[in-house]
């Protein structure tokens, strides 16, 4: 493939990290009413179906839309994948990581979402115990899988802090990476409480987690991916550690 073709894609496939910042935050977040989300836990199966799937008849279409942003995720990822290339270009253990992390994740992103939509549509047709069950299920499936992401978020960190001849990352944002994914471990504990900082909607497990996810790793991430496609290939290589500093 001529280098322009390549530089073009490159460019087009980092501008993924911004579309699905945007499209998850709209169609997820505001129109699928998740700020905050219901808390199912501590609902019975009527009042979930009642103050949250009978009250907003969008919630289909906005949860159809988050499965098609979600996976915006996953080629962005792809790419953070291929810049973590070795002196020999080679994919390393830790790129690996990220790639697998990376594609999980977007899935994960797309497939809950897609169960909230089967949970909006058939909302009138099912017993809403089947709403509440399905719907839990999916919100323990998207949190408590929490490794999956973890394991994108320490893979990349420590490519960054411990690979010292690239320069397309700093070094906080490397510790920053690591310290939010060991973070998610405490998802766990929302099944098992329906109140307070790590119930579903609470200020840990929901505002900090995910705020931290989405602004401190994969904003500083994605910019830092964003200034480095639009260098010159030899900027790159050197960004990359693959040739020696000028």
């Amino acid at each position: 493939m001529e280098e322009s073709a390549n530089r073009a894609i490159e460019r087009g496939l980092a501008w993924c990290g911004p579309v699905f910042v945007v499209g998850y935050f709209l169609f997820w977040g505001i129109l699928g009413q998740n700020m905050p989300p219901p808390n199912m836990i501590g609902m019975t199966p009527e009042q979930l179906v009642s103050e949250y799937y009978g009250k907003y008849p969008n919630l289909g279409i906005a949860m159809i839309g988050s499965a098609t942003f979600g996976l915006f995720y996953t080629v962005w990822s792809c790419l953070l994948a291929s810049l973590m290339r070795d002196a020999n270009g080679n994919m390393t253990a830790l790129s690996f990581l990220e790639l697998a992390g990376g594609i999980l994740t977007g899935w994960l992103l797309a497939f809950c979402p897609a169960m909230w939509a089967a949970c909006a549509i058939l909302v009138d047709q099912v017993d809403p115990g089947m709403i509440k069950m399905v719907h839990t299920f999916s919100w323990i499936i998207f949190d408590c899988t929490y490794m999956i992401t973890t394991m994108q978020m320490v893979g990349l960190g420590l490519w960054t802090v411990l690979n010292k001849r690239q320069t397309m990352f700093p070094d906080w944002a490397g510790w920053t990476s690591i310290a939010i994914g060991i973070s998610f471990v405490a998802l766990v504990i929302m099944p098992f409480v329906d109140e307070g900082p790590f119930a579903v909607d609470g200020l840990f497990n929901y505002w900090i987690i995910f705020g931290t996810w989405f602004f401190a790793f994969f904003a500083a991430y994605n910019y830092f991916v964003l200034k480095h496609v639009y260098r010159s290939p030899e900027e790159q290589e050197r960004a990359a550690g693959r040739l020696s500093p000028a």
